[in-house]
C-alpha cells in the first residue's frame, strides 16, 4: 500500500467537459504547481482519488454501482516542494464521498469548478464518451433510452443516469461551497475561460498567491471535439489481440519494463479526427431545455445563486 503525505490540495472537481482539461494544462506548467498524473498516457488523465473503493454512482455507462474504483498511480518523483499540488476529477462534483472528505480531511485544500451551460454539456459529454473504446450509442439512441426511464435520473441505469445529473450540477455546485466557504472556493464559466484565459489565471494566481508571470503565455484549448482515428493500425495499438498481449508477456515478463516500452507505442493508437457534429431536432432540443429548465437558470444568473466573490468572470 502507497502511504503519501503529501497530497492534492488544488483540486479541479468539474464538471465534465467544462475547460478543466484546459486549465490543467496551462496551471501545471507553473513552477508552484505540481502534477502527480503528468505522465500518464494520457497526460491529462485524471485520478479519481477521491472516489477509491466500491462506486456508490455510475460514474459513466461503462462504470455502474459496485464497479472497484483503483485512483491511478501518483507520481511524486519529481516533486520538490511545490505549494500546489493539482488533481482534475471532474466525477468529485457529484460524489458526496469526496465532499465530505475535502470538508473534514484537506482543510488546506482549494476548489475550483467550471460551468457551462448543461444542454452543452450533456451534448459534450456524449460526444465525449463516443470518444473512447467501449461506447458507441448515437445521440438519437441517448434520448430513445432516455424517454423509456421518464427521464429520471437512477442510479441503477449507469446508461442514463450520468447524461441526467451531470448537467443537472446547481445543487452539488452550492453543496461544495456551503461546505468549504466562499474563501476556498472559485466557479468559473467555461465561456471565460475560452475568450479570456489570462484573465482567468491572472485570478486564479491572485487567489493562490503565486506569480502571475510564471503562467504559460501560449494558451490553447485543450481537450476539444472529435473521434478516434479509424486508422487500421491504430485500431489495432487501441485494442491488440490477447494473444499479443501473452506473447509480450513471455518475452518482457516485468510489467514495469513493458510499460515503459509499450506506452508510448500504444498511445499513438489514441489520435482524434474531426467529427461531423451530430443534429439534434428542434423537438428535441426543446425537450432537453425544458428537463435542465433549473439548471439552465441557475448558469445563466449564477450571480443571483452564489456568492459574487467565488465567481472569476
Amino acid at each position: 500500500m502507497q502511504s503519501i503525505t503529501k497530497i492534492p490540495n488544488l483540486l479541479l472537481v468539474g464538471a465534465p467537459k467544462c475547460g478543466t482539461t484546459s486549465l490543467l494544462y496551462w496551471m501545471r506548467q507553473h513552477p508552484e504547481i505540481y502534477h502527480p498524473w503528468a505522465h500518464m498516457p494520457i497526460s491529462a488523465s485524471e485520478s479519481g482519488f477521491l472516489l477509491g473503493g466500491i462506486a456508490d454512482h455510475p460514474y459513466s455507462p461503462t462504470k455502474p454501482i459496485g464497479t472497484l474504483l483503483l485512483p491511478n498511480e501518483i507520481n511524486m518523483d519529481n516533486y520538490k516542494n511545490q505549494k500546489w499540488i493539482i488533481d482534475k476529477s471532474p466525477q468529485h462534483l457529484y460524489s458526496s464521498k469526496a465532499l465530505d472528505s475535502v470538508t473534514n480531511l484537506l482543510p488546506d485544500s482549494r476548489v475550483i469548478i467550471t460551468l457551462r451551460n448543461p444542454v452543452d454539456l450533456l451534448i459534450s459529454w456524449h460526444g465525449e464518451m463516443n470518444k473512447g473504446i467501449d461506447y458507441d450509442v448515437s445521440f438519437q439512441e441517448l434520448i430513445e433510452m432516455i424517454e423509456k426511464e421518464d427521464w429520471e435520473a437512477n442510479i441503477e441505469k449507469p446508461d442514463t443516469w450520468p447524461f441526467l445529473t451531470y448537467p443537472q450540477y446547481s445543487n452539488f455546485v452550492n453543496s461544495w461551497i456551503e461546505n468549504l466557504g466562499v474563501e476556498r472556493v472559485k466557479v468559473i464559466k467555461l465561456s471565460s475561460i475560452a475568450n479570456n484565459p489570462k484573465k482567468v489565471l491572472d485570478s486564479l494566481c491572485e487567489w493562490l498567491d503565486l506569480d502571475q508571470t510564471k503562467m504559460p503565455h501560449n494558451l490553447s484549448i485543450k481537450n476539444q471535439g472529435g473521434k478516434l482515428s479509424n486508422n487500421p493500425l491504430r485500431k489495432f495499438l487501441r485494442r491488440p489481440p490477447k494473444f499479443v498481449f501473452t506473447i509480450v508477456r513471455i518475452f518482457i515478463p516485468s510489467r514495469n519494463i513493458r510499460k515503459i516500452i509499450l506506452d508510448p507505442i500504444r498511445r499513438m493508437g489514441w489520435k482524434y479526427v474531426p467529427k461531423e457534429k451530430e443534429q439534434i431536432s428542434p423537438e428535441i432540443e426543446e425537450k432537453i431545455k425544458n428537463f435542465f429548465n433549473k439548471d439552465i437558470d441557475f448558469f445563466d444568473n449564477i450571480e443571483d445563486f452564489i456568492p459574487p466573490s467565488v465567481l472569476i468572470n
